[in-house]
């Protein structure tokens, strides 16, 4: 099957590149030419060169857990990850599996690649007030995975495209080249208005499904209209995404209870006692 993907797909680069930058109409045209594996080949050279590299360290330095109280705090950022990760159905989840990091910087950010791997930054936790809005977080990035958001965005990146030859030409040497140099690129990498709501949308069903207040997003959301982070600065507006989650939740029972009862479903105690610590 990867020798067929490999023939049918194999396109002039030029006009591949030409094609998918015209339009939303090829915002899922990324599985015609990047298979999951692809992604996973990706996501883990990103990943590899993020950890190991001396530019990948100063611009993205993984979080340090070298005490008890900070270890606690990754933890219990990355058991809450997981946790929404085993709430997804089966048919929406990718082959592969899903890993999360800690990035250690002051900055109100969240972003993922293709593969599976998800980057929330402590400075985007700083900002929050209890664990529904840090679930609301993590649910909107593992969605835009598991709907392969940013792979359709490297698709239509034309700093990015030469990674899409190499990997339907399947040249490794070449793929880690590559990503040394699109480091930033992969990083922020920005997806289109309709999969921005899709990943509200897909996010708050996942938070809802874990028992967090589904409103976690929209909360967040309402507070930091004011400065808005690079992760949610492409349209639709923030209170547009508000009120389209506030709606969706409205609209459903389940998480309309759920939101109803935020006095338990917002974890807030929880929350302050992992994330709120001034050893952190």
């Amino acid at each position: 099957m990867k020798m067929l993907h490999r023939r049918l797909f194999l396109l002039p680069l030029a006009s591949m590149t030409l094609l998918l930058c015209q339009c939303d109409l090829f915002d899922s045209a990324g599985s015609l030419f990047v298979s999951e594996q692809d992604e996973m080949e990706l996501g883990a050279e990103f990943d590899s060169q993020l950890r190991n590299t001396d530019s990948g360290k100063v611009e993205f330095p993984v979080y340090n857990a070298n005490t008890a109280t900070k270890l606690a705090f990754q933890n219990y950022v990355t058991s809450l990850a997981d946790s929404i990760v085993k709430a997804i159905p089966s048919s929406e989840k990718p082959g592969y599996s899903f890993k999360f990091t800690l990035i250690d910087k002051n900055i109100v950010n969240a972003f993922a690649v293709p593969g599976g791997y998800v980057y929330i930054y402590t400075g985007i936790i700083k900002n929050m007030q209890d664990e529904s809005e840090l679930a609301g977080v993590l649910g909107h990035e593992i969605s835009h995975v598991t709907l392969h958001h940013y792979r359709d965005a490297m698709m239509k990146d034309a700093a990015l495209s030469l990674l899409v030859k190499v990997l339907v030409g399947n040249d490794s040497s070449q793929l880690k080249q590559l990503v040394a140099g699109s480091l930033y690129q992969l990083a922020a990498l920005k997806v289109s208005r309709s999969n921005e709501s899709e990943a509200d949308e897909s996010g708050t069903r996942y938070e809802g499904a874990i028992g967090r207040n589904p409103m976690g997003i929209a909360k967040f959301f309402s507070r930091m209209s004011d400065q808005i982070p690079d992760w949610i600065s492409t349209h639709p507006a923030p209170e547009d995404r508000v009120a389209a989650v506030t709606a969706e939740v409205n609209g459903d029972a389940t998480l309309k209870a759920i939101a109803a009862d935020s006095a338990r479903t917002n974890y807030k105690s929880r929350f302050v006692q992992y994330a709120k610590d001034p050893n952190l």
